[in-house]
Formats: C-alpha cells, sequence, structure tokens
C-alpha cells in the first residue's frame, strides 16, 4: 500500500513539473528539426530542369518549384510529428489557394546539406508526386520571407483598370477582362526575396487549372482633394533557380480610383 502511494505521489509530482514546462521547451525537438529544413533545397531532374524545395522555418510554409512544368504550390504545414525512422519527420501540407487540397509530407535529413522528401497527395495512396526525391541544399536562392511584423501587406481587393483591361480581385479570386474575353481563377499575392510576386491561376468551367502567370508586383498610393489612387504594375515573368526573370513583355499598368468619403 505504501508502495502505491509513493508511486502516486511521484506521479502528480511528474504531472506538475511537466505542466510548468513552456510550450517553446516541450517543442524542442521539432523546433531543432525545422531551423536545420529551413531555407531551399533544390532535385537535379533527368532532362536538366530543377525541382526547388523551400521550408520557411518563421512562417512555416513550404514552396514547391518545377521550372520545366512552370509549376509552383505554396503549402501551409501543420500537424509537424517525428516517425520511428531517425532524422525523419512528418508534416502535413493544405494548399494556400485551395485547401482541400492536402499533401502528406515526409522529410528525411541525410545530413546538413542532403535531405530526402517524400510527398503524396491525401486521398490518392501509393501515388507520389513529382516533388519526392533526393535534394541538395541551396546556397544561392531567392528565398520567400514571411512580411515584417511591422509591415502591413498590400491586400489585393476591388477593380482595377486600363484602356484595355479590367482586373477584379475578390479575397483569393480574380476576373479578368481583355480583348480575349472573360477570364476568372485564383490570386495569390507573396514576397519572394525583395520583392512581391502575383500569381494568377486561369481555371477552367471544372476548376482544372488552365494556365499560370506570375508577375512582379508594385503598387503606389496616392490622394487627391476627392479620391485615392492606387496604382498597380505587373511585369510579366517566371520564377527560376536564382529569382524572379522577366519575359520581356511590357509591364501592365492599372488603376483603382477610391472615392474620398464627404465630410459635413
Amino acid at each position: 500500500m505504501m508502495v502505491s502511494r509513493f508511486k502516486a505521489v511521484l506521479l502528480i509530482m511528474l504531472l506538475i513539473l511537466l505542466s510548468g514546462i513552456p510550450a517553446s521547451a516541450q517543442s524542442t525537438a521539432a523546433d531543432r528539426f525545422k531551423k536545420r529544413l529551413d531555407g531551399a533545397w533544390v532535385k537535379k531532374e533527368k532532362d536538366k530542369s530543377s525541382t526547388i524545395i523551400n521550408f520557411n522555418y518563421s512562417s512555416n510554409d513550404i514552396i514547391m518549384f518545377n521550372d520545366a512544368q512552370g509549376v509552383q504550390e505554396v503549402y501551409l504545414c501543420s500537424q509537424f510529428s517525428p516517425t520511428v525512422r531517425e532524422n525523419t519527420w512528418y508534416m502535413l501540407g493544405t494548399n494556400d489557394m485551395v485547401p482541400f487540397i492536402k499533401m502528406n509530407i515526409t522529410v528525411r535529413l541525410e545530413s546538413e546539406n542532403v535531405c530526402h522528401f517524400s510527398v503524396r497527395e491525401e486521398g490518392i495512396k501509393n501515388e507520389e508526386v513529382i516533388w519526392t526525391g533526393r535534394y541538395e541544399r541551396m546556397t544561392e536562392y531567392g528565398e520567400k520571407k514571411a512580411p515584417k511584423a511591422e509591415e502591413k501587406q498590400f491586400v489585393l481587393d476591388g477593380k482595377y483598370e486600363n484602356d484595355t483591361m479590367t482586373l477584379v480581385f475578390s479575397r483569393q479570386h480574380f476576373e479578368l477582362t481583355d480583348e480575349k474575353g472573360l477570364h476568372s481563377g485564383l490570386a495569390a499575392l507573396y514576397d519572394f526575396g525583395d520583392i512581391s510576386i502575383l500569381e494568377l491561376r486561369y481555371l477552367g468551367k471544372e476548376g482544372k487549372l488552365e494556365n499560370l502567370l506570375q508577375y512582379r508586383f508594385e503598387h503606389t498610393i496616392t490622394e487627391t482633394d476627392d479620391s485615392i489612387l492606387v496604382d498597380i504594375n505587373m511585369t510579366p515573368g517566371k520564377i527560376k533557380i536564382h529569382g524572379f526573370k522577366m519575359s520581356g513583355e511590357n509591364t501592365i499598368k492599372l488603376t483603382q480610383k477610391i472615392a474620398k468619403e464627404k465630410t459635413e
């Protein structure tokens, strides 16, 4: 009886001790692994193209990019947990633009400069996607960075237009009207190194991706006596291994005019 009571007292003391440990201290192992994973990793393909995976520790997201196919996907990471295999962790990636698309991602660090990613779309068994493979750490790459806490990220909203084009943003959706007709899909604005990237994903009637366009995005805001003018510049190009490469096409300039509220 005394032994049982002694064990019970020890268990209670242990629970009290653990409850007093800060959450940051309890997640040290996960943080340590994520810090080692932080940065850009590249996989060379047989056709000499490159597949890049960039894990951002500060914003807890992962960018996947293949330059041959022009495919880029961004996933918000959660459920970070260790596996039975040494130096191997699992995470769930949720697509930042289409939340119902999720990826089961397993990462094994072979060394500080070599890692292996195994990526499968949730709900699809035994089918690895192009992101799976052995990667080496990159030393020169324009990493996607989280916006600084003191900075407000520009919000895409409302109608922008010029003489030949109208572009309307509503949350993550867009509608673009030009001489070719009406196009719609999903829009994303994110930082890439020292610049901002606007990505437009054209979707067909069944929600399938028909086209993906990337632009260097810049904006200015000016005020007049009766309105606020928001000018945006969209320079066409593509994200490549060492940063954003402009295509040489003309920059698209659009303006949004916001009427000021009249004060009595």
